[in-house]
């Protein structure tokens, strides 16, 4: 948690590596929703979650659609909504001839923020 001494304004900011080892990612979304605060303090979870937030977020049809599900539910337990990436469709290539490219990078936060 983080307080600002000159308003007295308290709020939560988590910096994610999500794993990229899909074995994983289940106790990941665990650990994530675990970090909800308590009601009224403002939170902002931003990095690398290594997990896509929905279908339009990479390039190709190779989707686990029962991840983004997953994902999705444990931002929902947590109160967390997107805030969108303006100018730029996706964050990671994989840098072949025929790219994957996905958005892995992301910006949430709760109502409070």
């Amino acid at each position: 948690m983080v307080r600002i001494r000159e308003t007295e304004l308290i709020f939560k900011l988590t910096s994610v590596y999500g794993p990229t080892d899909y074995a994983r990612k289940d106790a990941f979304f665990d650990e994530l929703a675990s970090q909800k605060p308590p009601a009224g303090v403002a939170w902002l979870a931003s990095g690398d979650f290594n997990q896509i937030y929905r279908a339009r977020d990479k390039n190709n049809r190779n989707i686990n659609r029962s991840r983004i599900t997953y994902f999705r539910n444990a931002l929902q337990a947590c109160e967390l909504r997107v805030i969108h990436l303006q100018n730029r469709r996706f964050t990671w290539s994989n840098e072949r001839a025929s790219p994957t490219l996905c958005k892995l990078d992301s910006f949430f936060c709760n109502a409070d923020w």
